[in-house]
């Protein structure tokens, strides 16, 4: 019976922290819109890129994130997509730049 509970507390000790990083936010709100906002520019600008793992990341990042921030990211994932097209996305693609020689710095 001790060792059922010793087992039992020793597995929650390991368990809880790993339990809790899996559902905390991986990504700070602004590194999140970044991201989203760069994906989707990316994706409408040059519809032959490969993003599918980007996007399912960011898509799982999404609901760790609040909901306001989800909600958010989806408006401006439709902006991004909308100045791509549109050919006005010049500060877009200047920041995507910006965040992926930061990225490229930081790996």
């Amino acid at each position: 019976m001790r060792f059922a509970f010793l087992a039992t507390t020793a597995a929650a000790v390991v368990a809880v922290p790993f339990a809790l990083s899996a559902t905390a936010p991986q990504m700070s709100d602004q590194e999140f819109l970044s991201a989203v906002r760069c994906t989707a520019y990316e994706s409408a600008a040059r519809p032959d890129a490969e993003l599918a793992e980007a996007k399912w990341l960011l898509n799982s990042e999404a609901r760790r994130q609040s909901a306001e921030i989800a909600a958010l990211a989806r408006a401006e994932a439709s902006a991004a997509a909308r100045q791509a097209v549109n050919g006005a996305g010049n500060e877009i693609a200047a920041d995507c730049g910006a965040l992926v020689a930061r990225t490229a710095d930081t790996v």
